[in-house]
């Protein structure tokens, strides 16, 4: 039986790792050279930042400069957003003669038989009911239309009668738009959230979809909507907060986790407010995934050293809501990794001594 000193064995491990050390390290500083910002779409087609012209270098500085002073200028409402929307019922008279609907009150009236006089109340099927005819439909019609209607049906028994109708009571969609409106503190306002399926859902319509849209082109959604019922109604809308507008930060930063933030961010902002880049993080590698409006992805490479020390701000961008930012390790801490997972643990250079004992011939 032979043994292999451990002083031995030591120095043979340690050519070894010394070894990997050497490679790992010509292989981290052939790829030492300076990192780029690049700009990945979905399809694989890269740009480089610095591949932009100088003119457009100027443009995004200034973009970005304008979006964190004074907010964006196209910000696109996500689900959990709050708006507050606000309506403006003209007090102009409507060019068309009044329509009835149902829940209005009327009086129809017979000049020469007030014996067949009625108060009624259009019905949810649009009808009402008079004495000897039974039900005439009213929903619909002007208030003229309707007397000609009565008037018509009980001409078999009565010698050219003369029927007014007058509304006592209007229930119109404008009278119970306002209804529904004014039965907050808000005056006529309502308070919005976009909801899980991205849409928000407004008095007397359907959902619609606001996720992903402008204010302004919310507004012009939802005035579209209303004018196919009112003439003389104007919606606006204030976002009252940011909830949606997510970053998840991830990867060799202090705090990974979920930003939630009232105003833009950019990718430096958001790796600061996650508490900065560990020791063991690249500074020229942060990946950055966001999608645009047409919920196109696109991967940008950010080099942080050339936003923070060269001032290259271009190469910095506004976070979209729902951005993941992933701070990858540096080469050096990958070895550092490597070793510690495979090289000490594999041979127990962890303070365990070590003896291997050969035996020769039987037993």
């Amino acid at each position: 039986m032979r043994k292999m000193s451990v002083g031995l064995l030591h120095k043979i491990l340690i050519d070894k790792i010394l070894t990997v050390l050497i490679i790992m390290a010509i292989v981290s500083f052939t790829g030492c050279a300076l990192e780029k910002s690049v700009q990945k779409s979905r399809e694989g087609v890269s740009q480089t930042i610095e591949q932009i012209s100088d003119t457009e270098k100027i443009k995004v500085r200034g973009d970005i400069a304008t979006n964190l002073q004074e907010g964006l200028g196209k910000y696109r409402l996500c689900t959990g957003d709050a708006l507050e929307v606000m309506y403006h019922i003209g007090l102009t008279t409507e060019a068309d003669d009044y329509r009835l609907g149902v829940s209005d009150e009327l009086n129809v009236e017979f000049f020469y038989h007030p014996q067949i006089n009625r108060t009624v109340v259009i019905r949810p099927d649009g009808k009402i009911t008079m004495p000897i005819k039974g039900d005439i439909r009213a929903a619909g019609l002007k208030p003229s239309e309707l007397a000609a209607a009565v008037k018509n049906q009980f001409s078999d028994i009565l010698n050219n009668p003369t029927v007014t109708v007058m509304v006592n009571k209007y229930s119109s969609k404008i009278a119970e738009l306002q209804k529904a409106i004014t039965n907050s503190p808000r005056g006529q306002a309502k308070m919005m959230v976009v909801g899980p399926d991205g849409n928000i859902y407004l008095p007397l319509l359907k959902g619609v979809k606001a996720a992903g849209k402008t204010i302004d082109e919310l507004k012009d959604a939802i005035t579209k909507e209303y004018s196919k019922e009112f003439s003389n109604l104007q919606v606006s809308f204030l976002i009252e907060s940011i909830t949606g507008s997510r970053v998840f930060v991830f990867g060799e930063v202090r705090n990974p986790g979920v930003l939630t933030s009232g105003k833009p961010l950019t990718a430096v902002q958001a790796i600061a407010s996650a508490g900065g880049i560990l020791p063991t993080g690249s500074w020229e590698k942060v990946k950055v995934m966001h999608w645009d409006s047409k919920n196109e992805t696109s991967l940008r490479t950010v080099n942080i050293n050339n936003v923070m020390m060269d001032m290259k701000l271009e190469e910095d961008l506004i976070l979209p809501a729902n951005s993941v930012v992933f701070v990858p390790k540096t080469t050096i801490a990958k070895v550092d990794q490597f070793i510690d997972q495979y090289i000490k643990q594999l041979f127990l250079l962890n303070g365990t001594s070590l003896s291997f004992t050969r035996t020769v011939g039987p037993l």
